[in-house]
Order: C-alpha cells, then structure tokens, then sequence
C-alpha cells in the first residue's frame, strides 16, 4: 500500500471532526438549533471529502489514480465512482483489532457502519443541508420535528463514520498488502500501520 502520511493525517481529521460534532450535540459549545446543526452536517460533508481523499492516497499505487484528473478532484461522489471502477474493494473495511506483541488479530463487526453506499447518501444530505434552498422554501426556524430529524439524521451518521473509521483495514487491489488504522481516546494521536501479510506488528511501518 501507499505509505503516504497524508493517511494518518486525513484519519486525525475525521477524528477530530466527530469529536466537534460530539461536543455541539452535547452542549459544551454556544451554537444550538439550526446553527448548531449546520455545523455538524458541515463536518460530515468534509468527513465524507476525506474519507474519499484517503482512500485516493492508499490506492495511489494504481496508476490511473496518479492522473491529474483524479490528483485534483474535490467530489467525494466523483471520486468514489472512479474508485470503484478501479478497484472494487478499494473502500475500507471495519475490523475489531486486537494486537499482541508482534501480531494482530482482525475480526468483522456487526454493527451499522457507512457503507460506500451510505458514503454518497450522506454526501448528498449534507449539501442539501448546507444551502439555504430558494427564497420561496426560505425559513431560518424550522419546526421542533424538523429539528429532532436533523439531530437524529447527525448521531446516526456520525456514529457509523466512527464505526467505519475507529478500527479499519484497506486492501491492495493485487498484493496482500493492507493498511491498519486504529483511534485511540481522545487527546491521542491515531495509530496507522502499512505493513503485508505475515509482518511482525511491531516491525511495520507504524504513524
């Protein structure tokens, strides 16, 4: 895999950007209502960015990807459709991880995570979300069910980045090559490991 330190920097991000949305949804910032949802679905909107971002950097071993065309595109829904018609299991894969001394333990989970096809769902809720409409539908307070919808459309998305993202793998299309992310609690940097099948952990090339 690409071993590339914009990865564990675009997994830095999208922790950092679901903890923002935590500390709104839980009232330690002055924003609230409208505003306050606003913002987290602008952090979801740039979570879904970079999570397409990282997935271009762990592949960009296929050279189809080095184009300038690929290299300079900003739309996660873009992206992830050239991705997909590249390498179909380019997305990442949530792992429960366990890691000994010298190995690592991997096993599927089996609650809801973003899906590649939540991915583009999300993407699209989010740009409707951040443009004020037309000033025919305009309205700056929207009704109390409108805002339980937002907030719980917000926890339910946000909770399935971080389900995708908190313990991942991504695969080489052809080797047994792999990337290795894992969060740590908060204040902590990320864990990202490029190592290939059959590595000793702690020998990996660790971020």
């Amino acid at each position: 895999m690409n071993q590339d330190p914009r990865y564990p920097d675009l997994m830095q991000e999208i922790k950092e950007r679901l903890y923002a949305i935590e500390d709104v949804l839980s009232g330690r910032t002055a924003l609230q209502g409208p505003l306050a949802h606003e913002f987290c679905f602008l952090q979801l909107r740039v979570i879904c960015e970079c999570t397409s971002f990282a997935c271009v950097i762990a592949h960009a071993y296929i050279k189809e990807l080095q184009a300038p065309k690929f290299q300079k595109e900003w739309s996660a829904d873009t992206l992830m459709k050239a991705l997909d018609g590249l390498h179909q299991d380019f997305y990442p894969k949530p792992r429960t991880m366990t890691v000994t001394d010298d190995r690592v333990q991997l096993d599927e989970i089996d609650a809801p995570y973003l899906t590649k096809a939540d991915l583009k769902k999300l993407n699209g809720i989010c740009g409707d979300k951040l443009h004020r409409g037309s000033p025919e539908k305009y309205a700056f307070n929207p009704t109390p069910e409108r805002l339980a919808e937002d907030r719980q459309t917000i926890i339910e998305f946000g909770n399935k980045v971080f389900r995708l993202m908190e313990s991942h793998l991504m695969t080489h299309r052809h080797d047994a090559r792999y990337i290795l992310c894992r969060f740590q609690e908060r204040g902590v940097p990320v864990e990202v490991w490029f190592a290939a099948a059959g590595d000793n952990v702690a020998a990996a090339n660790r971020s």
